[in-house]
């Protein structure tokens, strides 16, 4: 049965709740023994005789399973979801090539950072972390922060030195990141430091090779020359990371395999697409897409293609994934992507849509709330699924998280074909990449062909 404007899907799992941990070893490694929670580290006897230096072992080797803690603490990564969580993978593999620790960022606002509002397996689950230990070793926030209050409580700041790693010395991207460790760490000495390094798509265009490259920028020699005291320089315990980058650069096939998302995510997934089966999903990015123009013939070319036949003398049900704005024209509508802005829709955008939902049953997901306009929406073949956000403060984000994973569970799947009726992107091959390896592998929910595009018809 098609969704209708009042479905509501609901998946009852408490996330407001930090994760708790668990009894392996805190850098991902194995097992040593339990983090300490904050709450315990006032109660616990210490030896005053020990000294601070053997204290800071002891504490260093509860966490990192070494005399000295080494972290990457990636305070802001640049650009969405699908491509920021590439470039989280990126410096996991960096990291251990550095002898140093990751620290698993946060996320908000479908992007990744240290002082990000939520936990990383608000998203994600450890999957990939722990398929790839041989590479890196990797530490939770909530166990990265018991280990600075454990050091704290012994007077033993820790040393931190905030590096900067940009496309140019113009680029915009980091100027708003706020270093919210600024105050919990000892920076005397190690001032601030920026790297610009291009970043060509192509590797004939680049200029030596960027994971050595980076590697000395990052690694200790560079860090003991950025100390401006005594010589030798004490080891740098974290490196706080702004990082800006469009492409990658370690060369291991287990970086191109995506994170896994969590649980909470995967089996919402499978319920809307339970309920929506047999179905065909379209992503449909108009954002900067030109000519404009072109949207409504796409709209119709489209719609004929769903009704020759192709994808089941048509499916019941159209699950889109679009960055026009699911609340159509009511008073709260405003495009679903971040980068989409409202004052950037044109009547073209308006009329190709308002073509696909007089032609098509259309279900979209919208993210649940008390005043949802549902008189304000079409009396027919517009549906909305609401999903709750499992979170305080809310975020928005979790919808394209949802929405790609619904796709990929599809029977059929379209999207607008590249510079013509869509824009492509590591969001719409991550569908494509995965449905493929479905069919491959058999699956029989995935009808053939597994990944098709609409484009203009003959006449246009």
């Amino acid at each position: 049965m098609a969704a209708t404007k009042t479905d509501k899907i609901m998946f009852d799992f408490d996330d407001t709740r930090l994760p708790e941990p668990d009894n392996s070893r805190v850098d991902g490694a194995p097992s040593l023994s339990d983090p300490a929670s904050p709450s315990t580290i006032s109660t616990k006897a210490t030896n005053l005789d020990e000294s601070s230096s053997s204290r800071t072992r002891r504490i260093n080797q509860k966490y990192c399973g070494a005399d000295t803690c080494r972290f990457v603490l990636p305070i802001a990564i640049t650009e969405q979801e699908s491509k920021a969580q590439y470039h989280f993978r990126q410096l996991a593999f960096l990291s251990g090539k550095l002898n140093r620790t990751i620290v698993l960022p946060n996320v908000h606002s479908s992007h990744l950072g240290a002082c990000r509002q939520h936990p990383f397996d608000f998203y994600y689950d450890h999957s990939w972390m722990d398929a790839n230990q041989h590479h890196f070793n990797y530490i939770t926030m909530d166990q990265f922060k018991y280990w600075l209050e454990e050091r704290r409580a012994i007077e033993t700041v820790p040393s931190g030195q905030e590096v900067f790693i940009e496309i140019s010395q113009d680029s915009p991207h980091l100027a708003k990141a706020k270093n919210c460790f600024q105050d919990q760490f000892d920076f005397s000495h190690r001032p601030a430091t920026r790297f610009q390094l291009d970043d060509p798509e192509v590797d004939s265009k680049r200029v030596g090779n960027y994971t050595e490259i980076l590697m000395d920028v990052l690694g200790d020699a560079a860090r003991a020359k950025d100390y401006q005291q005594q010589q030798p320089a004490p080891d740098l315990e974290v490196i706080h990371l702004f990082y800006d980058r469009r492409f990658g650069y370690i060369d291991d096939p287990a970086v191109e395999v995506p994170l896994g998302y969590h649980a909470r995510w995967t089996t919402l997934a499978d319920q809307i697409a339970d309920q929506l089966y047999p179905f065909v999903a379209i992503h449909w990015r108009m954002e900067r897409l030109a000519p404009l123009s072109n949207l409504l013939p796409c709209a119709e070319s489209l719609v004929a293609k769903l009704q020759d036949g192709t994808t089941n003398n048509p499916p019941r049900n159209v699950f889109l994934l679009t960055d026009y704005p699911h609340l159509l024209t009511s008073p709260l509508a405003k495009p679903e992507s971040m980068s989409f802005k409202l004052n950037e829709l044109r009547p073209e955008h308006h009329a190709a849509i308002q073509y696909l939902y007089q032609h098509t049953n259309v279900t979209l997901t919208t993210l649940a709330r008390p005043d949802l306009p549902y008189d304000d929406l079409p009396a027919d073949h517009w549906h909305l699924i609401p999903v709750e956000s499992m979170s305080r403060p809310a975020d928005k984000s979790i919808l394209g998280i949802v929405d790609k994973l619904v796709a990929i569970r599809a029977q059929w799947f379209l999207y607008g074909q590249p510079a013509v009726c869509g824009k492509e992107s590591s969001f719409t091959r991550r569908i494509r990449d995965e449905r493929l390896e479905a069919y491959r592998l058999g699956d029989p929910k995935i009808m053939a062909p597994p990944v098709d595009v609409f484009g203009l018809s003959p006449r246009h």
